[in-house]
């Protein structure tokens, strides 16, 4: 609890949450949330996506504070992009064992490699679901269509993606989640925005956006009953368990608003910048 709403570090998640529901962020958002950290607001963001994926969105925005990227496996300098903290890595045995436990579904998974620069690696995108997300990544430098997964010597695994429906998937989540209990931090939940399709979403097992809140709050010096956090999604949960307060915007799966302190509007609403205003100006309205 904090009396001092001005004293708090603000921590958002992008898609779904500060992003309109068209994953995009308007000159006029960032105008307004620049004028906020002009005035002092603590802020960043921790997203799933990476810093290529990330930047071009917000790159009219002043964020100061590193950035927690790729579900925590990153903690970056957002107007250089290098990386100040990195996360473990996934061993490279037990994504070769995903790729063949997998090879009898119709789509082949995303591979994320990280060797001094980001690679995403796939094969075939056959199903809506997956061709969906392909399309959302036109243009993006790190994308590499392969015949084989071979991963160079000085790759390290950040992290794998499988897009199916979930008859298809729960097996293979189930699977992975008794076969790589230590190894693996596993997300399976239905894609909001194509429903019908799963994202099993996969990590190191000490990769998420909790423990990179917890070491940048520690380097700031804040006490993590002044942070606040904004989330729609499973990967938010564990920010969610560790932060003094936790809100989900109204378009949240319901046990993401279930684990929150409040809820407020949707992401279509502008709900989290709408909110960081009405602190910030709104002197008779206090965080509690």
């Amino acid at each position: 609890m904090f009396k001092d709403p001005k004293n708090c570090l603000y921590v958002s998640d992008l898609d779904g949450t500060l992003l309109d529901p068209h994953s995009e962020f308007s000159a006029e958002s960032a105008d307004r949330l620049n004028r906020l950290i002009d005035d002092g607001l603590m802020f960043t963001i921790a997203t799933a996506r990476s810093y290529e994926s990330t930047h071009p969105i917000l790159s009219e925005v002043n964020l100061e504070i590193p950035v927690i990227l790729f579900n925590g496996v990153y903690l970056t300098d957002f107007h250089s992009g290098r990386n100040l903290e990195l996360c473990d890595f996934i061993p490279h045995h037990v994504v070769h064992s995903m790729i063949e436990m997998v090879d009898h579904l119709s789509d082949d998974p995303f591979v994320y490699a990280y060797g001094g620069q980001n690679r995403l690696y796939y094969r075939n995108a056959t199903n809506h679901g997956s061709r969906e997300y392909l399309k959302s990544l036109e243009g993006d430098g790190r994308l590499h269509r392969v015949e084989q997964y071979e991963f160079l010597e000085n790759e390290a695994i950040a992290g794998f993606l499988l897009i199916d429906t979930p008859d298809a998937l729960q097996p293979v989540h189930d699977t992975l989640k008794q076969k790589f209990p230590r190894e693996l931090n596993l997300y399976f939940a239905e894609d909001i925005a194509h429903p019908g399709y799963y994202w099993l979403q996969a990590f190191h097992k000490g990769a998420n956006k909790g423990s990179m809140l917890d070491q940048l709050a520690e380097q700031l010096d804040i006490p993590m009953n002044r942070v606040v956090v904004f989330g729609d999604y499973l990967n938010d949960l564990e920010m969610f368990k560790i932060a003094g307060k936790s809100i989900a915007v109204a378009n949240a799966l319901p046990e993401v608003k279930q684990a929150a302190h409040e809820v407020i509007g949707s992401n279509a609403e502008g709900a989290v910048l709408n909110y960081l205003e009405s602190v910030w100006y709104g002197s008779s309205k206090k965080v509690s």
